[in-house]
């Protein structure tokens, strides 16, 4: 005889609580959404510009009703679980006797990169009730690593400076002083344009060089991963290096580290990658020098003919050349008073001097490019960009805590080519239905 509870899901009361001996069978977790819904809630979090957003394509595209609330809680389920077990990866990680030892890649690496950017994201007040309680602007730590296919060369193979940043034409659309300049207007030149940058890395990395039809010298990437964070530099560098070991990048052919000139950067390299060869963006070196040759000419045609002569001298790795230079400017101008602001030519000459001696050990371009490294952070530009189009917005705004922490591991994990959010949810330390799935993280030999 068919028992009548063949088809139901049978619930009995154990110690008070209610208890469904099926659960497991069925694949049912503690919350309504079974995993197949509950996926594609965590990537319709991930992915869609607003948790409105997701919850309408949820709706219209996969039938689920779920409001943006509840998807918001989901997210911040889901991306809490994920900052907790990084972190105990992390201190696992660090934990360990030393000296540790890095662990091998499972395949050969010609070049691995790793570079790290700083994203901008509002949020407000924690647990401050309904509305927006002390809002501001957060810095938010991002990280990628690249997997690289590279080649060497027996002499530089790009000597000459590529033609977006020499051509006036093209850089009219990477700095905002340069397209002024060409509709012939003097008042409103306010300087570079920061959100341009990624375009004229990207055109570095992309546009093909009259002096290598036949090869391209650039290192092509392969395959990436990343991580996001609002925690401070001495504890993303931590990250940074569980993520790099993880990868096997320790044991790469070639190894480099690409970033800006921000100080807490070259920190992080110093402590965390050591044997990673460092190097300065090229990208942000052209910002400098633009900067400072509007700054001290008010003629556009000397600006430029001033830009590209040190433009050209920093391709080609005579950064000394080019602060002599400056130094002999602010020799003629005199020093920065303490009260100049910070377009007074004096403050901007001071300043870049400063930056380019304190970075001039990392611009050696010709031997980067002749040892096949990059000498852009175009790939870390863009992902920069991918982050910020789910968490930036002037009318987003995150909790200063759980929530903000939570959105950037998820939208960073659903970027990583390895599909670790879809992996993560299969096999969430506790989930019952991973087979013998721990509830403490452990590290892998």
């Amino acid at each position: 005889m068919k028992s009548p509870f063949a088809n139901r899901l049978v619930a009995v009361r154990l110690a008070g609580e209610t208890f469904f001996p099926a659960r497991i069978s069925l694949r049912i977790a503690g919350g309504s959404a079974s995993p197949a819904v509950l996926e594609k809630k965590v990537v319709a979090a991930a992915h869609a510009s607003s948790y409105s957003i997701g919850s309408l394509l949820m709706r219209v595209l996969g039938g689920i009703k779920l409001s943006g609330r509840g998807l918001n809680k989901t997210a911040v389920k889901i991306g809490t679980e994920m900052v907790t077990e990084r972190d105990k990866q992390t201190g696992a990680y660090f934990d360990q006797p030393l000296p540790r030892q890095h662990a091998l890649p499972q395949t050969r690496i010609p070049l691995a990169q790793i570079s790290i950017d700083g994203g901008r994201m509002q949020t407000r007040q924690e647990g401050g009730g309904v509305g927006v309680h002390d809002p501001h602007w957060r810095e938010t730590k991002n990280a990628l690593f690249s997997r690289m296919q590279s080649q060497r060369f027996a002499c530089d193979p790009h000597p000459d400076l590529p033609e977006c940043f020499a051509s006036r034409e093209q850089m009219k659309t990477l700095l905002s002083g340069v397209a002024l300049e060409k509709a012939g207007s003097e008042t409103a030149d306010s300087g570079p344009a920061v959100e341009t940058l990624d375009q004229a890395a990207a055109q570095e990395s992309s546009s093909p060089s009259p002096s290598t039809t036949a090869d391209n010298w650039r290192p092509k990437p392969l395959f990436r991963t990343c991580i996001s964070s609002l925690k401070d530099s001495d504890a993303f560098g931590r990250m940074m290096e569980v993520e790099a070991d993880s990868r096997g990048f320790y044991h790469a052919d070639k190894r480099a580290f690409v970033s800006d000139g921000l100080a807490y950067n070259w920190t992080i390299q110093k402590r965390h990658f050591p044997g990673f060869t460092a190097i300065l963006d090229f990208v942000h070196v052209v910002e400098h020098l633009y900067e400072v040759a509007r700054s001290l000419h008010g003629d556009v045609d000397c600006r430029w003919e001033e830009y590209l002569g040190w433009a050209r001298a920093c391709w080609s790795g005579q950064v000394q050349q080019v602060i002599a230079e400056m130094k002999e400017h602010q020799i003629r101008l005199g020093l920065p008073p303490k009260d100049c602001e910070k377009t007074d030519a004096r403050r901007v000459l001071a300043d870049a001097i400063g930056y380019f001696e304190n970075n001039a050990s990392r611009m050696n371009y010709p031997q980067y490019r002749q040892a096949g490294l990059p000498t852009t952070s175009a790939l870390m530009e863009s992902l920069v960009k991918e982050v910020s189009a789910r968490v930036k917005g002037t009318e987003k705004f995150w909790d200063d805590g759980a929530s903000g922490e939570a959105i950037l591991q998820i939208r960073a994990a659903a970027l990583c080519n390895d599909d670790r959010l879809v992996t993560f949810l299969h096999n969430r330390p506790g989930h019952p239905f991973h087979p013998n799935a721990p509830t403490t993280s452990t590290i892998a030999a």
